[in-house]
């Protein structure tokens, strides 16, 4: 299977598309406006304890507050107190990294269990040991790594050797590691004698956040469409995953990135409630607050003349599209999928479905979720084809950024930026010559509020942009 990483710089926001066999999994949006925090570490101060939480609200600087379970704190020797507040007091400097970001009324969440990331090792400032990734199945290289993370000056810090360590020369692992050693004792020096709360390490850049996520060797290209995000993804990869120096490359094609990868029809399309399937059966998504219902439609499907195998062939085609919708809008939490029902019907030739057939479909389900990045637990199949899912929310909905939600519309940052887009490939056709565009009022208010991004437009195009209201 083919697997590569698109990075499209644009103006406001940087977009990612993981794309598998020629087709995309995966969509994420990492906007200048509204920045992830996902991974950043910061020297924070405790600003209040709550017993009935058994939290602490951290003060992450420029207004940001976390919320951080305690039972969350680094792992200490001895039996733990019952009021776990008790190991803090307000006022209290501390380190803490996000682990979410903050989603309507919520804060961000907080962990103080802190993970400094590179593509193939982790370090743990405040654990001691090594470690091996289940994930590495080979029983000699596992074996060999062992010996090489116990044998290695970790200083009284711990070190996860991850999945991509499996294919790289211990060589340069230790390399890496020693990197990250002397990059975590140089972020932490002399941090009391610094105005409290401070950025420590990880800063939340998105180019950062998506090599530190999606660097990976089982990607044979990590396509970048501007020059200066090549650049800058390439000095962070010197240092932290120089395994991923030779799969970065810059696209040099005509048509914008997206499009020549036909990531953009997919993000037109991906909020459609109905998705038909090759087979003539079809696949509808609904999304509210408390769950996500998927619904699975025989439609005029005409696979197979035997009725139970029918079944069968339209349930599996439509699980493999549905964990495919599920990875690419980003859904979370509980999801529940009504299959064509497998158990109880009975077909014209009296063949009742066998439970082997729903075995046979939980098989394809599980395999599905092994490909997914993000945890995932399933329940087992209820009597009238019912499947419920939980699936870890690593990361904002596109719903979410993308759609208003008084109605299921383009957000103003939606559309001014979509306007850009289309500027900028506009002035590419005739550079040097003044652009004028005509835009809703709205939307002409947002982009005259970010003067930077009509600046960035200018030094990237060469073109001055005019943005007339309707």
């Amino acid at each position: 299977m083919s697997s590569d990483i698109l990075i499209n710089s644009a103006l406001g926001e940087t977009r990612l598309a993981h794309m598998e066999n020629g087709r995309p999994v995966e969509i994420r949006l990492f906007r200048d406006n509204d920045q992830s925090l996902m991974g950043a570490i910061y020297y924070g101060r405790v600003t209040s304890l709550s017993q009935e939480f058994q939290a602490a609200f951290v003060d992450l600087g420029k207004g940001i507050t976390g919320f951080l379970p305690l039972k969350l704190l680094p792992k200490r020797a001895g039996k733990k107190p019952a009021d776990l507040t008790s190991l803090l007091h307000e006022g209290q400097k501390i380190i803490t990294q996000v682990t979410a970001d903050a989603v309507g009324d919520k804060s961000v969440k907080l962990t103080c269990r802190i993970e400094v990331v590179s593509s193939a090792l982790i370090l743990h400032p405040f654990r001691e040991g090594a470690f091996v990734s289940s994930r590495i199945k080979n029983p000699a290289r596992r074996e060999e790594l062992k010996a090489f993370g116990g044998g290695l000056n970790l200083h009284g810090m711990g070190l996860t050797l991850r999945t991509e360590a499996e294919h790289i020369p211990l060589k340069d692992l230790k390399k890496t590691a020693e990197h990250l050693i002397r990059h975590w004792r140089d972020a932490t020096a002399n941090r009391d004698k610094k105005k409290v709360p401070f950025l420590l390490s990880q800063a939340p850049d998105s180019l950062q956040q998506i090599l530190r996520e999606y660097g990976s060797s089982k990607h044979e290209r990590i396509i970048f469409d501007q020059p200066s995000a090549l650049k800058l993804a390439q000095t962070w990869a010197r240092e932290f995953a120089p395994d991923l120096l030779g799969r970065m490359q810059r696209y040099q094609g005509p048509a914008p990135l997206f499009e020549d990868f036909s990531v953009e029809e997919d993000l037109d399309q991906i909020f459609e409630k109905k998705i038909p399937l090759p087979s003539g059966a079809w696949i509808t998504i609904e999304q509210t607050e408390a769950m996500v219902v998927i619904d699975v439609n025989m439609g005029n499907a005409k696979v197979h003349t035997d009725p139970q195998k029918q079944r069968f062939s339209v349930n599996s085609g439509a699980a493999r599209e549905i964990f495919r919708q599920i990875r690419l809008r980003g859904l979370s939490g509980l999801i529940i999928i009504d299959f064509i029902n497998m158990s109880g019907q009975k077909d014209v030739s009296h063949k009742t479905p066998t439970k082997s057939d729903i075995s046979n479909l939980l098989g394809v389900v599980d395999n599905l979720i092994l490909e997914d990045p993000t945890q995932i637990q399933r329940s087992n199949m209820s009597a009238f084809g019912l499947l419920e899912l939980t699936r870890k929310s690593r990361h904002r909905s596109l719903s979410r950024q993308m759609l208003s939600e008084a109605s299921p519309v383009a957000t103003v940052e939606t559309a001014a930026l979509a306007l850009l887009r289309r500027s900028e490939q506009d002035a590419a056709a005739k550079p040097g010559i003044a652009l004028s565009v005509k835009a809703a009022p709205t939307v002409r208010d947002w982009i005259m509020a970010q003067p930077q991004l009509l600046n960035t437009f200018t030094r990237r195009t060469g073109s001055k942009l005019e943005i007339k209201g309707t």
